[in-house]
């Protein structure tokens, strides 16, 4: 805090992509492999835990301090290329395969919410809801070019802030440890 350089961490280049492409790869895996995906369906979790792990590779490797806006900024430099990169994933699936990352965990969850409104007929209309939105999201789609950056720039805007916020996290959990370890010893 005090004792911080002003002129920025002392993390190197190499540290700094080393730890976005931690993040981006983790976040990639979170948004695209099956069942995973189930992750980012509660609040963002798998990226903020790709940000944590982003920023702790950093610190414990290079065993460097970080301030909390410096860890927001790498964390969000790696949910800005992991959105970029998982859309891309995405898309390349889509167009090559047909496969829609995710529709495995949607009909997952769909399917845990109609077991949950089984025999409660007050919810027949959200579940008829539910239904449709389940055929619609696994009706074939063609994607074009358009589609992919619309899909980037969607993904980072809301990936990077929430890995920035994961690497936040870690930098408080860090020193906090840090500081116990300092009065127990």
């Amino acid at each position: 805090m005090g004792t911080e350089s002003a002129s920025g961490s002392s993390l190197p280049f190499s540290g700094k992509l080393t730890a976005i492409a931690i993040g981006a790869v983790l976040i990639s895996l979170t948004s695209t492999v099956p069942y995973l995906t189930l992750l980012n369906a509660f609040f963002f979790s798998g990226v903020f835990l790709a940000g944590m792990a982003a920023i702790y590779y950093a610190v414990i490797n290079y065993q460097v301090r970080l301030s909390f806006s410096e860890a927001f900024l790498l964390g969000s430099f790696s949910g800005l290329a992991g959105g970029m990169l998982s859309e891309t994933i995405s898309y390349l699936l889509v167009v090559l395969t047909g496969y829609r990352p995710g529709t495995e965990s949607l009909t997952l969850l769909l399917d845990w919410a109609s077991g949950m409104a089984a025999g409660k007929p007050e919810l027949a209309e959200q579940m008829r809801v539910l239904a449709e939105m389940e055929a619609l999201a696994l009706a074939p789609v063609q994607l074009t070019f358009a589609d992919l950056l619309t899909g980037m720039f969607l993904a980072a805007m809301f990936y990077a802030p929430v890995a920035g916020l994961g690497g936040i996290f870690m930098v408080f959990r860090l020193k906090r440890k840090a500081a116990k370890s300092r009065k127990t010893s």
